[in-house]
């Protein structure tokens, strides 16, 4: 398996949550060394050049820093279409989630479409310039991908729609607005919520993975960790007191990457300065590697360990 690393540290689709630093972080934890152990052939392409927000005007206050985000999303989408025209496998490193635009967009394009798209957040990033209370586009780009709001985003890496509405699984959420909750009802688009895996369980979700992975050849994972509670990744740009606990997020990774054909994963929102002893990172690259149908199992021993010592 031949996987290429791309660091993006963009922090302008978000207020500033300090999840710029995210793909330095990753690297300090030896990201490429713990995947190469875990089975794969991992390339580290480096970082994106991102302007910080200091430099620039953040202009339309309906898409703040709207033209640096669009610019990013360009090179990172050309980049993206490269590497899975090469089927190189892509872990971008965020990052906020606006980063997710540019490389869904480029691994469509060159896919034709055939893509899937499992999206693992908190919360439901489908508002538009029209709904947005804050003008932050990281929570705007799922809907652009999906061809609604603004055609600045929404034509980012050409004016095809990027993931189909039928295409996409949202999963985790519990923070929607309403003009989201409207468009997932009026586009009858799948989310399984917070709430559907509470009453429910896990089997419901099994089914919709299922489903998705039916209908289309290749799936990409975007992972915002605040999906997870914060007792087990207390590093997301915004800590969630309500999120997935570990064994949740486990069992569906592990799911994913046994069932679904991955050709990329986002990990974004990730803010090392609120971590604690790294393990939001270790979190995320052992998920990373249970996507990607590999294992890596740091997270399980840490718990041993410390509950160990605690003792």
């Amino acid at each position: 398996m031949n996987v290429t690393i791309i660091g993006v540290p963009l922090d302008l689709g978000a207020e500033n949550l300090g999840v710029d630093d995210g793909p330095r972080a990753f690297r300090a934890q030896n990201i490429v060394e713990k995947l190469t152990n875990a089975g794969m052939n991992v390339s580290d392409a480096g970082d994106i050049t991102c302007q910080p927000r200091e430099t620039i005007d953040p202009g339309n206050q309906q898409m703040r820093y709207l033209d640096e985000i669009v610019r990013v999303s360009e090179e990172v989408a050309t980049i993206s279409e490269a590497l899975t025209t090469k089927n190189e496998k892509i872990i971008a490193l965020g990052g906020d989630h606006s980063i997710n635009l540019g490389v869904v967009s480029g691994a469509s394009k060159a896919l034709n479409g055939d893509l899937g798209l499992i999206y693992l957040d908190a919360h439901g990033d489908m508002n538009t310039s029209e709904t947005t209370m804050s003008g932050n586009i990281h929570g705007m780009h799922l809907a652009s991908l999906m061809g609604f709001g603004a055609s600045e985003l929404a034509n980012v890496h050409g004016a095809q729609i990027k993931i189909a509405k039928e295409n996409l699984l949202h999963i985790g959420g519990s923070d929607f607005d309403k003009p989201e909750l409207e468009l997932i009802k009026s586009e009858n688009l799948a989310a399984f919520t917070l709430n559907d895996l509470l009453l429910h369980g896990m089997a419901p979700l099994i089914t919709m993975i299922d489903e998705l992975s039916q209908k289309v050849s290749n799936i990409w994972v975007s992972l915002d960790l605040d999906v997870i509670d914060m007792i087990y990744a207390p590093g997301a740009g915004m800590p969630n007191r309500r999120g997935l606990t570990y064994r949740e997020i486990a069992a569906i990774a592990e799911y994913i990457g046994t069932k679904c054909n991955v050709v990329g994963i986002d990990v974004v929102e990730y803010n090392p300065r609120q971590d604690v002893d790294n393990k939001t990172a270790e979190l995320g690259i052992e998920l990373i590697a249970k996507f990607l149908g590999k294992d890596y199992s740091w997270y399980t021993s840490y718990y041993m360990a410390h509950n160990k010592l605690e003792r």
